[in-house]
């Protein structure tokens, strides 16, 4: 065990080798219903279903053991959904570009991110962002998680009625067994239990099985799919093709703005007073070009590591105790898969609320600065895209300041930001 102390500095992080388990167990349950969705979204895209599941898998253990050994980070990696639905509607749907060709791209900007990340580029860019947009990515994201959570609890709806959402039937099993789940979560926390979220969600399971809403699987254990189907399937005839450049830009800043957004935002809530991006972003620039080459989407750090966080995970313990479950859980899929949505999405309830509290960092007494935060936060959560929400803050940032007599406050980061956020608005593939 001493080891494990020396590789990740557990003492120093003021952490345990149980503590950092345990919410890498937690952080694990929460992420599981990427075994489905991820494998789902790709399959949309044109690659097959269970393949998928491998790669998904292969590639969420070792980016997150990247993030754990080159950075000691908490943060578990592994493909985001937003990007990965963006490939499968966007660019292999509504503009008709192959997968193959969407993954040359997504290589293309890992390469691009890993330069700029090893000669400071990127670091440099991040540290001249005005703090309160920062902030503002932090609050943004933990109201995005509420959002969502809520909707996958059923405590929320979508409707194609005039008013878009409406409020869920508080009567039904899945909604009272979420806000069960979601109660003992906060009531376990505020007592000390460290492993709040993941007694919760085990617990949940446990109630939706005896209720017989979840059943258990035919079988526990699954052989996993060989890769050789997606396995280094890209295409550089494009690379040329005038389309090709639009997509590549759209996709690269998706790209930074969502995977240095999360580490942001994470790292942020580790309450570090001097935070270190520069290690992060060499992990997750690595797995960005790693993803690819195996056959699935943009990875980054994921939010979800926050229920990691919130459980006392400080370390890249946690990061390496999620890609072995993730591993393991390739055996036991279809035991994993049992996890009901009103079990982990509570889970993600209480991590958004922990997360909004950067708000009361925000300065409100400077409408210049706050305007644009609460804008930011807005376009995240009403459009459903957080890039989207992200990269609006360096459009109306600079003009509020430009516009109100305060230019001096502004850099020449903001600015060229100002300038390739237009660039991303103008050409976006909209539907």
């Amino acid at each position: 065990m001493d080891i494990l102390n020396r590789i990740f500095n557990l003492k120093e992080n003021n952490t345990d080798i149980k503590t950092e388990i345990t919410a890498g167990l937690t952080t694990f349950f929460t992420m599981s219903y990427l075994l489905v969705l991820s494998p789902k979204l790709l399959e949309i895209a044109g690659l097959n279903f269970s393949v998928s599941i491998t790669v998904t898998v292969l590639v969420t253990f070792i980016c997150s053991l990247l993030m754990a050994f080159i950075a000691n980070k908490p943060f578990a990696v592994a493909p985001f959904l937003g990007e990965t639905a963006f490939i499968a509607y966007t660019i292999t749907g509504l503009l008709g570009f192959s997968i193959k060709t969407a993954l040359t791209a997504i290589l293309i900007s890992g390469i691009i991110l890993l330069i700029m990340t090893l000669t400071n580029i990127r670091t440099y860019i991040v540290s001249q962002i005005p703090e309160n947009i920062k902030l503002s990515f932090c609050v943004g994201l933990g109201l995005f998680f509420i959002f969502i959570s809520l909707k996958d609890i059923g405590i929320v709806n979508f409707t194609t009625k005039g008013i878009p959402l409406q409020i869920g039937n508080f009567t039904s099993l899945s909604v009272l067994l979420g806000f069960f789940c979601f109660l003992l979560i906060v009531i376990l926390s505020k007592r000390g239990v460290k492993a709040a979220v993941l007694i919760s969600i085990v617990i949940t399971t446990i109630l939706g099985l005896i209720s017989g809403d979840v059943e258990m699987p035919k079988q526990v254990i699954s052989m996993p799919t060989g890769i050789s189907s997606s396995f280094m399937q890209l295409d550089f005839s494009k690379i040329l093709n005038k389309n090709f450049a639009a997509i590549l830009f759209v996709i690269f800043m998706l790209v930074n703005i969502d995977t240095a957004g999360s580490i942001i935002g994470l790292e942020y809530n580790l309450k570090n007073e001097k935070p270190n991006y520069k290690k992060a972003m060499i992990a997750d620039s690595l797995a960005v070009i790693i993803a690819p080459i195996f056959g699935t989407t943009t990875p980054g750090a994921y939010l979800d590591s926050m229920t990691g966080i919130s459980s006392g995970g400080r370390t890249g313990l946690t990061a390496f105790t999620v890609g072995c479950m993730f591993l393991l859980g390739l055996l036991f899929s279809p035991l994993i898969m049992i996890i009901p949505a009103y079990a982990y999405a509570p889970a993600l309830l209480y991590v958004g609320i922990l997360m909004t509290s950067a708000i009361t960092k925000i300065d409100f007494t400077d409408i210049s600065e706050y305007a644009t935060s609460i804008f930011t936060i807005a376009i995240m959560i009403f459009t459903y895209n957080i890039g989207a929400g992200i990269i609006s803050a360096f459009i109306t940032y600079p003009l509020i300041k430009l516009f109100s007599g305060h230019k001096h406050e502004t850099n020449i980061v903001v600015w060229t930001m100002f300038v390739i956020s237009l660039i991303f608005f103008i050409i976006y593939p909209y539907n």
